[in-house]
């Protein structure tokens, strides 16, 4: 396998980034103009901690948003150095800046901090008042602290309820013309979509990281440090692939009320949307019933899944019989996933990581394999002439008449029988694994039901 990391989908169109201080309404203001509630709103000082970042459509063309969480400039704020630090990141990258403010507090000392820090960069930059949700507060913007910014007088706007955001597209609008890159048309799409799941600490930012070659998602060992999905996307070889990284999840009776209930949430989404699904394992830790319950979870939905072991440069002994045992001990807990392809990795130090990308294409076409009717009729008569199926307690003994693939996404099979029999589900269970074997179905969930017949 290929040891070359995959490259970042650049778009080549123009970025917008949000910045301001915590509560001003940034990721509001980002959902408003992705039309989506994509990042996670609460007037939980410091909610956003990673970048929330988008193509956006307007005027029939795509630019980029990011939104940067928000800024205190106090040191004893949890990870306010990552949230500067990603919020840096945002504004190096940027095309245009929207210093966002809240109309209604008035000119906070924070703000004058960030506005010093605007003030160095050669990047336009636009003043705008969020909040201005009714008449009554139009003349907050006209208040001559906002002048102290040095950036005119705000533009006002509401993301609850969109006044005034177009009129502040247009105005970016006008300034991406000037840009290097200019909004146009992305006909970029993801040909395989990727959820990233696992328990809380499992190392599933730390693999977005190692992915993308650089510090995108801020990473700790504080439980529940990722409280938002973080997508990215990749291209390898002709494939898009979009990671996506997830909140972790532990026990139902555990998750508390508010970002972390709709940080799992968000999760259990991004998986029942994706193709496959990359469930993270700690090498160094037991299996837990709570991820024996999120490959149930993936089991009930039929989503395709990789069994990620992660931390696996923990593990003293690399030898091939521990790794054996170990892939012993994981299908032993997930009798279920056996049809998942086990990869030990290091999301850390990028120990085969590059493994997965293959093994996620893989996994992708297998679930997308359509086999003809010729093929598989002769694959069932050699089946059937090797091992007849036993009489499985219907009045007569079973005949198999034929067997059929009426669907893709995931592979789905009709297996026709005679009528008043019943075919043993052992042996559908016999058949499914003949069709992994001599199809190459890994990582792919099969459907597989019988039909009764006359014929």
């Amino acid at each position: 396998m290929s040891e070359r990391r995959p490259e970042i989908v650049d778009f080549r169109i123009p970025t917008v980034a949000l910045v301001g201080r915590v509560n001003v309404g940034k990721s509001a203001l980002f959902n408003c103009i992705m039309e989506q509630r994509l990042a996670i709103v609460s007037d939980v000082p410091g909610t956003t901690r990673t970048r929330n970042i988008g193509n956006f459509t307007w005027r029939g063309v795509q630019s980029r948003i990011v939104d940067a969480g928000g800024i205190t400039f106090d040191e004893h704020v949890d990870f306010e150095e990552e949230i500067l630090e990603q919020t840096r990141k945002a504004i190096a990258h940027a095309d245009v800046i929207l210093f966002v403010v809240d109309a209604r507090d008035g000119l906070m000392p924070q703000e004058r901090q960030i506005a010093r820090l605007l003030h160095k960069v050669k990047i336009p930059v636009l003043l705008v008042a969020n909040k201005v949700d009714a008449p009554r507060f139009q003349s907050l913007v006209h208040e001559k602290d906002w002048l102290k910014l040095g950036f005119g007088t705000p533009r006002a706007i509401s993301a609850a309820n969109g006044v005034g955001v177009g009129d502040m597209l247009d105005e970016i609008f006008k300034l991406f013309n000037k840009a290097p890159r200019r909004p146009k048309v992305v006909s970029i799409k993801p040909d395989i979509r990727v959820a990233i799941l696992g328990k809380p600490n499992v190392g599933k930012s730390t693999l977005i990281n190692q992915i993308s070659g650089e510090d995108l998602v801020i990473t700790s060992p504080i439980p529940h440090t990722t409280r938002e999905t973080f997508n990215l996307m990749v291209q390898w070889h002709d494939r898009v692939i979009e990671f996506i990284d997830t909140a972790g999840i532990r026990r139902k009776s555990h998750v508390s009320e508010g970002l972390e209930k709709i940080g799992v949430s968000q999760s259990i989404v991004a998986m029942e949307g994706a193709d496959i699904v990359l469930l993270m394992i700690d090498a160094t830790e037991p299996v837990s019933t709570q991820e024996k319950v999120l490959a149930s979870l993936i089991e009930e939905k039929k989503r395709s899944v990789v069994l990620v072991v992660n931390k696996w440069d923990a593990i003293e002994d690399h030898s091939e019989e521990n790794r054996k045992d170990f892939v012993d001990m994981i299908r032993g807990h997930y009798p279920h996933l056996q049809h998942a392809e086990i990869v030990f990795v290091s999301a850390q130090s990028g120990y085969r990581v590059h493994q997965l990308y293959d093994v996620i294409v893989a996994a992708f076409e297998a679930r997308h394999r359509m086999i003809d009717a010729l093929t598989i009729d002769e694959f069932l008569r050699k089946l059937i002439s090797k091992h007849p199926p036993k009489r499985g307690g219907g009045n007569i003994p079973p005949k198999i008449y034929g067997i059929k693939q009426l669907a893709t996404d995931p592979p789905y099979f009709q297996i026709s029988i005679t009528a008043k029999s019943i075919l043993n589900q052992a042996y559908v269970k016999f058949i499914e694994r003949a069709l992994r074997e001599e199809f190459g179905f890994v990582g792919t969930p099969i459907a597989l039901y019988t039909k009764k017949t006359k014929q």
